[in-house]
């Protein structure tokens, strides 16, 4: 959603998103219940991957994360987010970043592609810029992937875990390494304590 954007935002073939031998996470982060790893995108951008277990069925959590309209209300950083256009398997979100003084808040138009079977759920999120004109007092973020997975474990536990990116122009490091670690904390949170 955000840097998680909400980050938040193309359907892509199915990955096991969960670390694993092969992949170049690192956990850096265990508090909470909450783990977070991270990997390199590139030389300039760094990928984070958060998971924990909430005490809700699948349906509950699925309908919270993809209330968009109130996105603002618990992820990390959003001043304001709401939904473009809306079907069952797809939808166009709008958000602000509050990035605070003195940078510029950023904006992201995130398409949502929904899969799902019995027991998973995926919101596939991937930056979708020239849906409208950009704004005059914000920077637009052209390039995000957000990738939200929910597994029913049984009636009343899911696993959720949350994968995401954002390039983020004009923003210095040191501040992109504190938000990629604490976007991802708070987030989970803010969701686990909703239920």
């Amino acid at each position: 959603m955000i840097l998680n954007l909400t980050t938040l935002f193309f359907t892509i073939a199915y990955i096991n998103l969960f670390p694993s031998s092969n992949e170049s996470w690192e956990l850096k982060k265990d508090q909470d219940s909450i783990k977070v790893y991270i990997r390199n995108v590139d030389d300039n951008t760094k990928e984070y991957l958060a998971e924990t277990i909430i005490n809700s069925d699948i349906d509950k959590i699925f309908k919270t994360i993809t209330d968009f309209d109130n996105s603002y209300r618990w992820m990390y950083k959003l001043n304001s987010s709401k939904i473009l256009e809306k079907s069952d398997t797809l939808m166009y979100v709008y958000f602000v970043v509050d990035m605070n003084w003195p940078l510029k808040n950023r904006d992201l138009i995130s398409d949502a592609v929904i899969t799902q079977n019995e027991n998973k759920i995926r919101i596939v999120m991937n930056s979708y810029p020239d849906y409208m004109p950009e704004k005059e007092k914000l920077i637009r973020i052209k390039k995000s992937r957000s990738i939200w997975n929910l597994e029913k474990i049984d009636d009343e536990y899911t696993k959720v875990a949350l994968q995401s990116y954002a390039i983020v122009e004009g923003i210095p490091t040191f501040i992109m390494d504190l938000f990629i670690l604490d976007s991802p904390m708070y987030s989970m949170t803010q969701l686990r304590n909703k239920f």
